[in-house]
């Protein structure tokens, strides 16, 4: 599938918990990802948040693959591309990276912001000027304890920089919202994200019931997860992922603030008896 095509039509309202991964599949280069790109994202949460490393499996080929690879660098939290020199030109001696990830990484700064992206390199030869300006990381692969805190560090820092208020999704989808939907993100939002699951039902009892207004529209936009079903009602508990958390805060920033209608309505009377 063309990326234009993809972003038009699959580019869900989603953001997934794992760093996606471009690099050659050249056998020589698995054992850097298998004990150093791998460990160091999955050993130990970021932020008590637990990430996995997601390498597209290279035995698919064609629409498969090409839209797998677009799925993954425009969901996942992070973008990680090893850059690194594969060969020398036959000809002119030339360093030579890998085409595929080079495509890759063409893609996620086409659709990522820059801070969404990391690409490490094993070498100091000369770079594509085209991405020479993007921030990137010299990894000595043949200390894997080093590389891995190296690698942890500067994933770390992309993740704190990474900036999704940005991110045209949650521009877009903020334009939509209803005042039944904004009520709900205002509540929600409260809320930890990383605590959502111990908070008790009653907490969360505003969105438990199926006849919430505006809970239909939060559930099409893809920004509120079940996490729980009340135990008296059996309805479904919902609370926000981290898209519906980036969503709340630009809702609360720039757009007008909700009052009920019984609030709004005192307030209005209170400027028309001021303006008498």
């Amino acid at each position: 599938m063309h990326p234009n095509a993809f972003l038009k039509s699959l580019w869900r309202n989603r953001i997934l918990d794992q760093v996606f991964v471009a690099m050659t599949f050249d056998k020589r280069f698995d054992e850097r990802f298998e004990k150093v790109i791998k460990p160091a994202i999955e050993a130990e949460p970021f932020s008590r948040i637990a990430l996995r490393a997601y390498r597209v499996d290279n035995s698919r080929t064609g629409d498969s693959i090409l839209t797998d690879i677009i799925d993954g660098i425009a969901h996942s939290r992070l973008v990680l591309a090893d850059v690194s020199v594969i060969d020398e030109g036959r000809f002119t001696q030339t360093p030579v990276r890998n085409g595929n990830v080079m495509y890759e990484v063409g893609v996620a700064l086409a659709c990522r912001n820059p801070s969404d992206v990391l690409l490490i390199r094993d070498d100091t030869k000369r770079f594509l000027f085209d991405v020479s300006t993007i921030p990137h990381l010299e990894i000595d692969f043949s200390d894997p304890s080093a590389a891995i805190e190296s690698l942890r560090e500067a994933i770390s820092g992309r993740l704190d920089a990474s900036n999704l208020l940005n991110d045209a999704r949650i521009q877009m989808a903020a334009q939509t919202l209803t005042q039944d939907e904004i009520r709900i993100l205002q509540v929600l939002s409260r809320l930890d994200p990383n605590q959502a699951r111990d908070i008790t039902l009653p907490n969360l009892s505003l969105v438990s019931y199926p006849d919430q207004p505006g809970l239909d529209g939060l559930i099409a936009k893809g920004c509120i997860k079940s996490v729980a079903v009340n135990a008296k009602t059996g309805a479904v508990v919902y609370a926000l992922n981290a898209f519906g958390y980036a969503l709340a805060k630009v809702a609360e920033e720039t757009l007008p603030k909700f009052q009920p209608p019984e609030e709004a309505r005192k307030a209005a009377d209170g400027e028309s008896e001021r303006a008498s």
